[in-house]
């Protein structure tokens, strides 16, 4: 009997046990779990997260969102992948490794849906629904596309969206970035990429327990992130873009008085709507994501007979009117050492050997620099350094130290030493000023969606060199000489003064009669420089680069005279 009521008492503790714990779980903390299963039968389907518009300094519309439609698919609804693939990279183009590599990987949670192909056309929509049938688990749906009004003209400077990669996410995931979300990948959009996104929408849903879609409840609208204002002059980014044309290479254009960019294009370039051609490699080796500006590293040429003069003149190694003569080459030990030009230039001094870029006279003076006191020139107006410019990947460049290059080779920018194309636009709009170095930037402000300045951005002196007057004086004579008379007459403008310098560095020997990279760093106007100029060809002669910015400085500065002359042609070309 006592067994009997010790099992009945038994159970009917753990009865009354099980009740409390209702009790507990139905009446006390109802409200906690109702919302708790509220939202896990109420789902929000993002459609895309929204970006900040990006605008020229002049308020001109350079990347913003609009309305586009998607290719998306779940995966637990996918029947018969083999069979869906076929007809996808039939009816839209697909690669079918890429179809595969999309249908079969394994997701974290298999009933999200995950974006097959962005942008689709009206005909693709068409097909895909024509289709439907054979496609269970696969739509279309509504999201969000990125649209620059300029194309490749920007490419490099704006950059371009893609979806987050597992290396990014690892950095990223602590704020707050998610799988199968669209990033910036390079230029503004990834520098700034936490500024301008913004807050998901999407289409709300109720799902049952296995997360499968029972109703549509609406429509969550996202919010946008942050507007960026930019340096940048559209006018003056599309007069860039023209005249550099299909040219392998770049043009970067600065305020010389504050560090602000006005315009940077870089060719090969590539279209930000079919970026998929591009990831692909179907465009061989011309490498067309790299922002050569910023990114590429080459020998710079005669531009470096810069730091050699006032290298020269500071120390004392040479005077204004000091004479060297240029017979076309000269024998140091075993080496015979060439001058560009064949018959050479005859005695000349500073005043000539720097608008004819004399080798001879350089390479004479740097023997008697040496090595040591070149490179610290070189260093104290930051070569072989980053400018720090507010885009991602910039690259340093490379200054040898003394035992790695001779002073024949490095006094007239050769050998081992290799400069970006930013770091020369630098060196000339310091001399332009006067020696102060300021850091490139692009972004001017950052405004919210509500119209309040959230980040204001004030031109930064990094460092000023001092340049002895004198020395400077005779250096800026040398640079507008060049134009005048030397090896950069072709940037010749009539009404418009000029001080730049040209820059020839050989691929390989000359005598493999290999082609060379031509560049051109100038300003303008010559009494009061309000633009410095970058002109870098891969493949060109310096006074190809010289012609194109003498273009370019011509549609800024003289806009009327180009607009007479082309009405001048179009009536000779009418009669």
């Amino acid at each position: 009997m006592e067994r009997e009521n010790f099992l009945k008492n038994f159970v009917l503790f753990f009865i009354y046990l099980i009740l409390l714990r209702t009790f507990y779980l139905q009446i006390l903390r109802y409200p906690y779990y109702y919302q708790l299963s509220m939202k896990n039968c109420i789902r929000t389907i993002e459609t895309g997260i929204p970006r900040g518009i990006i605008y020229d300094r002049n308020g001109r519309i350079l990347a913003k969102d609009i309305p586009s439609i998607n290719l998306v698919f779940v995966p637990y609804d996918l029947k018969n992948v083999a069979k869906e693939i076929e007809i996808l990279s039939n009816i839209l183009n697909l690669d079918k490794s890429y179809l595969e590599r999309k249908l079969t990987a394994k997701y974290l949670n298999p009933f999200d849906r995950v974006v097959l192909k962005r942008n689709l056309t009206s005909k693709e929509i068409s097909l895909v629904e024509e289709n439907s049938y054979n496609l269970p688990g696969i739509f279309v749906q509504e999201g969000i596309k990125r649209l620059y009004p300029f194309g490749k003209k920007t490419v490099h400077l704006l950059g371009y969206l893609g979806e987050i990669s597992k290396s990014q996410l690892e950095k990223l995931k602590e704020r707050g970035y998610k799988i199968g979300d669209v990033i910036g990948q390079d230029g503004i959009e990834k520098q700034y990429d936490e500024f301008l996104r913004g807050i998901p929408g999407g289409i709300q849903v109720e799902v049952d327990a296995l997360g499968h879609q029972r109703k549509v409840f609406g429509k969550k609208e996202g919010q946008p992130g942050n507007e960026i204002i930019l340096t940048i002059d559209a006018t003056i980014q599309e007069i860039a873009a023209e005249e550099l044309g299909d040219k392998k290479g770049c043009v970067a254009i600065m305020d010389p008085r504050n560090g602000e960019i006005l315009a940077l294009v870089s060719n090969p370039s590539f279209d930000p709507d079919n970026l998929l051609y591009y990831l692909e490699g179907r465009r061989g080796s011309e490498n067309p994501f790299l922002n050569r500006v910023i990114k590429g590293q080459y020998p710079p040429g005669s531009i470096f007979k810069i730091i050699t003069e006032i290298a020269a003149l500071e120390t004392g190694t040479i005077r204004e009117y000091d004479r060297i003569e240029c017979t076309g080459l000269i024998e140091v030990g075993d080496r015979i050492f060439h001058c560009w030009k064949e018959g050479g230039h005859g005695w000349v001094d500073i005043n000539l050997a720097l608008p004819f870029s004399c080798n001879i006279f350089f390479g004479t003076v740097g023997i008697k620099l040496g090595v040591s006191q070149i490179i610290d020139y070189a260093k104290k107006f930051e070569l072989g350094k980053k400018t720090g410019i507010d885009l991602p990947g910039e690259a340093n460049g490379y200054i040898p130290s003394p035992k790695e290059a001779d002073p024949l080779n490095l006094s007239i920018g050769q050998g081992p030493i290799t400069t970006t194309p930013i770091q020369l636009l630098s060196l000339i709009a310091t001399i332009a000023n006067g020696g102060n170095i300021w850091q490139p930037f692009i972004v001017k402000k950052i405004i919210t969606p509500k119209g309040d300045i959230l980040k204001e951005f004030i031109p930064n002196v990094k460092k000023t060199v001092y340049i002895d007057p004198d020395a400077l004086d005779i250096l800026r004579k040398g640079l507008r000489n060049v134009v005048v008379f030397g090896t950069g007459t072709r940037a010749q403008i009539q009404g418009l003064e000029i001080a730049g310098k040209t820059g020839t560095a050989q691929r390989a020997a000359s005598e493999l009669d290999l082609p060379t990279h031509g560049a051109f760093v100038c300003y303008a106007p010559f009494d009061n420089p309000k633009i410095a100029v970058v002109v870098f060809l891969d493949y060109g002669s310096s006074p190809q680069a010289a012609e194109i910015a003498g273009k370019i400085l011509k549609k800024i500065f003289l806009p009327e005279k180009v607009e007479e002359e082309n009405e001048t042609e179009t009536e000779i070309f009418e009669e």
